[in-house]
């Protein structure tokens, strides 16, 4: 055994072996994989082995598309074999409105990504597969470049190529323990001996949370089983001269395929799931499958036998039943952990055959800092120590139950919840907000009136639609107060804290008692981090940015503290605020304060510490909504009073609760960009048209990368759409963006601009596209709308509102 090596991956499954194959493609072959047992032996060697194109998170379509062409025509080339990978096409069908909205949805995302999506007739089928009943299909995609394959033999060549390559495998060996040495490396202990590395990557399938352990780290997942069933040969089939597609749908919850000359079939429970060791791995388990059980699959399978009878009339071969991870939010878990150094996840994939290929993307990752895809929804760290066991365990029953069920935008369902909640939680039920979630935070998204008290699963403009005019109606014409707790939020201080910054931050730092948006980049130009700074003294600074980011961000910062006399302090379950805004805000804030508050006294983008009541609190004179606003931050602790107070005196002027919706709305309306949306890790602020906030002149990490993708051009860049139809839905992110019948890009997000009446996004184009008033079509759930290209924000483009 090797004493040291750059890289030492844990666990030999498919997402290990991937890894380990890929950063040897990288050109590093220091890199070693070590197996307790044989290389497959936990999940990967009894799954079903498939491999599709129909999903809905353009990351994971993204991994799964490469993953197809990795089995189909990467492997077989390198190793001069014939492909092993069945590429029977994949057939879903679907039985609602909402489902054909999706698809739609689907199919247009899925031009940006290149593979073949199709919606088909009935007809056209039947004759993809001649058994399956498609009489109560609404509708019907049909993926040709689908299929599956056995995983081991894929598994085995990848690795037998790695160690070609100069990687090293140790089979039968055991990690007993990882410790953290001085210098930042790992010590590996196994059975075997130990092995210093620079990084170690927990692979580890069931057994991940046990390694997680090791270096005091939660891997979030929750092992369930599953089953399938292997049929004898029925004579139709016999007859074939093809192979039939996958096919799965909402109503069975189950994939069917060909398996030789029978059936394999393999529900997913909509109901009585099964976890399975909660009290922990056995580190003997290996190789295992669990004891058949039928009766929990007989209300499936018998909706299985009316759409597909000839499996009604075969004999069963065998069942498998075996353990498979799930996550929170069923997106495996790959990258960093936070709090440590160059220690990675991969692991927690439910379907890990299909998302093999992510070993492309984290070899990039590790390698170079970022990938060439946005691997944000991924990211181990969107998980703090909130996701406890108790949420995991029913977050991952939700995971595994509505694996096939129909997807919308607004789908908000009440699994673990609530499970963070800001101190107005319980006072805005009683105003009627229904909140939506975002790791694990409870934010409002509109308030119920006594004439919409719900909304339904669409693709389309729900019932919540002529609520959110009302309350974007009530910000422009008098105020509105929005719940603003759900945001990441960082004291940074110390003797250093302003070079710190400004070594992170690619805009000028603002002046004492201003705020400044900025973006941190890294080394190879993504960004990384979307921040608004406010300076409360010399060395003294606020941070705000996005929930869903929280632990990557301090990650960032702690990571890149070396040499710098700073503290970081996460003050994102400690501090609260509310941002009030809109003509009357200010009106309704002075009796709230002695303070000077007039336009000459407290100008836009002005920070201070001022007393509210009896509140001392930041109050920041900016509004994401685009009027007159004002952010009020203060300790957890004395929001509910101050909300309360405002309440009292505005309502009598106009004031209203508004949520997310109409933020967004608004924040559309006025051309701002988002993170997770326009800023994404694989492309930098330049392209994103934020030149403005980027200041080349000065230091800071990513500013050589950026000064060469100015140098060389762009491949991409950000455009602002104004739709010229009354087509009443809304743009979601990736869907493909037409211009005379040219695809020329896709949308990154969008909302109906209640302020202007027009539906708006934003969309990244090929830059010699961009001109105003450019017509273009867009491909949505609904069909192909027509939109133009403005350069001004469709909303106060002069700011006069802001600072008035």
């Amino acid at each position: 055994m090797k004493s040291h090596a750059r890289v030492v991956i844990v666990g030999g499954g498919s997402l290990g072996v991937n890894l380990l194959y890929h950063l040897t493609r990288e050109g590093w072959d220091d890199v070693v994989l070590v197996e307790k047992g044989e290389l497959t032996s936990g999940s990967t060697w009894h799954a079903a082995g498939l491999c599709s194109n129909f999903i809905g998170n353009h990351t994971v379509a993204h991994i799964h598309n490469y993953t197809i062409r990795l089995y189909n025509e990467i492997l077989p080339e390198e190793t001069g074999e014939q492909s092993i990978f069945h590429q029977t096409g994949s057939v879903r069908q679907g039985f609602t409105e909402v489902e054909e909205q999706w698809f739609r949805n689907l199919e247009s995302r899925s031009r940006s990504i290149g593979f073949e999506f199709n919606i088909v007739s009935k007809e056209e089928a039947r004759k993809l597969n001649p058994f399956m009943n498609f009489d109560k299909a609404r509708v019907i995609a049909s993926t040709p470049n689908d299929g599956h394959v056995d995983p081991t033999s894929v598994v085995m060549p990848l690795a037998k190529l790695a160690r070609q390559a100069g990687a090293e495998i140790y089979r039968h060996t055991r990690v007993t323990a990882i410790n953290e040495q001085r210098n930042g490396e790992w010590e590996v202990v196994t059975d075997k001996g130990t092995i210093t590395a620079e990084h170690v990557v927990n692979a580890a399938g069931c057994f991940a949370p046990e390694v997680g352990a090791m270096v005091g780290a939660r891997v979030p997942l929750i092992n369930l089983e599953h089953q399938y069933i292997v049929t004898e040969s029925h004579p139709d089939i016999e007859a074939l001269d093809f192979e039939l597609p996958v096919c799965r749908d909402s109503y069975s919850s189950a994939y069917i395929r060909q398996e030789g000359k029978g059936f394999l079939v393999g529900p997913y429970e909509m109901w009585g799931s099964r976890p399975w060791a909660l009290d922990g791995m056995d580190w003997d388990f290996d190789r295992e499958l669990f004891e058949p059980n039928l009766e929990v699959l007989m209300p499936f399978l018998e909706r299985c036998f009316e759409l597909t009878p000839r499996f009604e009339e075969v004999g069963v071969k065998s069942v498998v039943n075996g353990p498979i991870t799930h996550t929170p939010d069923d997106n495996i878990l790959a990258g960093p952990i936070a709090g440590l150094n160059n220690f990675w996840n991969l692991c927690g994939a439910s379907i890990g055959i299909a998302q093999g290929g992510i070993g492309k993307f984290m070899a990039q990752w590790m390698k170079y800092g970022q990938t060439e895809i946005n691997m944000a929804p991924l990211d181990t760290r969107r998980f703090g120590d909130w996701a406890e066991r108790k949420y995991c365990i029913i977050k991952a029953i939700e995971s595994y139950e509505a694996m096939y069920a129909a997807a919308a935008p607004n789908d908000n369902r009440p699994h673990g919840r609530p499970r963070r909640c800001s101190p107005l939680y319980a006072r805005l039920l009683e105003h009627g907000a229904v909140h939506g979630v975002v790791q694990g935070y409870e934010k409002p998204l509109w308030f119920q009136t006594d004439a919409v008290r719900r909304e339904s699963l669409s693709w389309a403009h729900s019932e919540a639609h002529a609520v959110v005019a009302e309350e974007c109606a009530a910000v422009r014409d008098a105020a509105g107060v929005i719940d603003i707790s759900g945001s990441a939020k960082f004291e940074v201080t110390g003797p250093d804290a302003a070079a710190f910054i400004d070594r992170l931050s690619c805009n000028r730092l603002p002046a004492v008692g201003h705020i400044g948006l900025s973006l941190f980049h890294a080394t190879g130009g993504g960004i990384m981090c979307e921040m608004s700074i406010s300076r409360l003294a010399e060395n003294h600074f606020y941070l705000i940015s996005a929930i869903g980011s929280e632990h990557k961000d301090l990650h960032w910062m702690q990571r890149n503290r070396g040499g710098f006399d700073v503290k970081i302090e996460n003050l994102t379950d400690d501090y609260s605020g509310i941002l009030l805004t809109g003509p009357k805000a200010r009106e309704i804030l002075q009796q709230m304060t002695e303070e000077d508050l007039s336009n000459t006294a407290f100008r836009w983008l002005a920070v201070r510490e001022i007393q509210i009541d009896s509140a001392t609190v930041r109050l920041i004179r900016v509004s994401y909504a685009g009027e007159l606003g004002y952010e009020l931050h203060m300790p957890s602790w004395q929001l509910l009073s101050i909300y309360d107070s405002m309440w009292r005196r505005g309502e009598p002027l106009g004031l209203r609760d508004f949520g997310g919706y109409a933020f967004n709305s608004m924040r559309m309306e006025k051309m701002y960009r988002a993170y997770g949306h326009e800023f994404t890790e694989e492309i930098s602020g330049l392209e994103a048209g934020m030149d403005r906030f980027i200041d080349l002149e000065r230091d800071f990490i990513g500013r050589d990368n950026l000064r060469e993708r100015r140098q060389a051009g762009f491949a991409i860049e950000l455009a602002y759409l104004v739709f010229d139809d009354d087509l009443p839905c809304e743009c979601f992110g990736n869907e493909a963006v037409y211009h005379n019948g040219e695809r020329i890009g896709l949308t990154t997000g969008g909302a109906f601009g209640h302020r202007v009446g027009k539906s708006l996004a934003f969309a990244y184009l090929k830059p010699d596209t961009i001109r105003d008033g450019l017509e273009l079509t867009v491909d949505t759930s609904l069909g192909s709308r027509s939109a133009h290209i403005e350069m001004a924000p469709a909303y106060d483009p002069d700011n006069a509102l802001l600072r008035g």
